[in-house]
């Protein structure tokens, strides 16, 4: 064995060291470059939207939520009764609005307006009702003003001529008539208005009766309900057009069932006016309990029908809210012999976003809307999906966050 001498040693401690320094030198630089690779993966994941920094229970990495998706986000974590109660809508009095403070306590979705007699305060009764909703998510107040004879604020702000006879009238003057109307409305916190009618006029039918439809000429009709939608929509009203599938041809659905010509009679006439008004960008869609050959299956009115709902979807796209006509009429719970409840349920399980109702317990309705979504009949993911739209309506009228 050869020992080095001492210099020789010098020389083999020097080349130790920097063999050492060398060697940390590169760790330090790998670490570095580890970190600039990590921060360069946060980055490029922020670039395409994926959330950085996950750890244990947290979210998975999916592309970053649309506002729609924020909102599934947050629905999620409502409960069935909640999310249930979203998609009704019941009714109080004009004579006693106040009433309305308990449901809107319940998280309804909406409170309609219903009888005369409204008066003078009501304006700072529903905005009392309005203050006792949670979480900030308000409930629409809704309100018939189609004027004539179906017009529940006549006398708090004044009286409009019929439909029949605004139908004679220039389109601007429609439109400028719904904007001004529209304005006081929302003075009083009605933010949503159960019209204009769409419906032909069919002489010697229900509708015609009352004289609420603007004309028997579908380009007519259709002109004069874009022009009411955009006369409210310019005082942030938001219009709601009824009563679809077309009721010109029906008989009162009050009293029992009614049915209408076939689907492709009304997709050349009674349809018309709707798909103007769609085409427009109304918020809000009516449905009829109204069957008819091709569109609703047997005995079952549109405004329950799966089929006709996901027909209606297909027209108006997946942002306008579909409602019900009320569901205490006679044309869904004598003419099926079942109650309001039972009705909400189906409409709801058809593609309704909304079930209206006026005479019916709003606590019965939400139960039953509440154990259909637990035992699946009303999906989770559905009912979410219509919360989904009303919360986005709601956003743009300023009735939710």
């Amino acid at each position: 064995m050869v020992v080095p001498s001492r210099t020789g040693m010098s020389a083999l401690l020097r080349d130790l060291t920097k063999l050492v320094l060398l060697v940390a030198a590169l760790a330090a630089f790998a670490l570095a470059a580890s970190a600039l690779a990590a921060c360069a993966s946060e980055s490029a994941a922020e670039a395409f939207g994926e959330p950085g920094g996950l750890t244990a229970g947290s979210a998975s990495p999916f592309p970053s939520a649309s506002p729609s998706q924020t909102a599934s986000s947050e629905l999620a974590g409502w409960g069935a009764r909640r999310l249930a109660a979203q998609l009704v809508v019941c009714s109080v009095p004009a004579t006693d609005p106040l009433q309305g403070r308990r449901w809107a306590r319940r998280g309804v979705g909406g409170i309609v307006i219903l009888g005369g007699g409204a008066r003078r305060s009501i304006g700072k009764d529903l905005a009392a009702v309005l203050r006792a909703a949670p979480g900030g998510v308000r409930p629409f107040i809704a309100s018939d003003e189609e004027g004539g004879q179906v017009q529940r604020l006549r006398h708090v702000i004044y009286p409009l001529p019929s439909a029949r006879v605004m139908g004679w009238w220039s389109i601007s003057r429609t439109k400028a008539t719904a904007k001004d109307y529209g304005a006081r409305l929302r003075k009083l916190h009605v933010s949503v208005v159960f019209g204009p009618v769409a419906d032909l006029d069919v002489p010697g039918r229900y509708m015609s009766k009352l004289d609420r439809c603007f004309s028997r000429r579908p380009e007519v009709v259709g002109s004069h309900v874009v022009a009411w939608a955009q006369g409210l929509r310019s005082s942030r009203v938001l219009a709601t057009v009824k009563h679809w599938p077309g009721h010109g041809w029906a008989s009162d659905t009050h009293g029992g069932a009614a049915r209408i010509p076939s689907l492709s009679v009304l997709r050349r006439y009674d349809m018309v006016p709707f798909e103007r008004a769609f085409a427009a960008g109304v918020p809000l869609v009516m449905v009829g309990h109204l069957q008819t050959r091709g569109l609703t299956e047997e005995r079952t009115p549109a405004s329950l029908s799966p089929q006709a709902m996901r027909y209606l979807r297909s027209r108006v796209g997946d942002d306008t809210v579909i409602i019900t006509d009320s569901l205490s009429m006679a044309a869904t719970t004598k003419a099926l012999g079942i109650g309001t409840p039972a009705a909400a349920v189906r409409a709801l399980s058809a593609g309704a976003d909304l079930a209206l109702f006026c005479s019916a317990s709003p606590d019965k309705v939400i139960a039953a809307v509440q154990a259909a979504i637990r035992s699946g009949r009303l999906p989770r993911e559905q009912a979410e999906a219509s919360a989904e739209r009303i919360l986005r309506l709601k956003e743009k009228a300023g009735l939710a966050p």
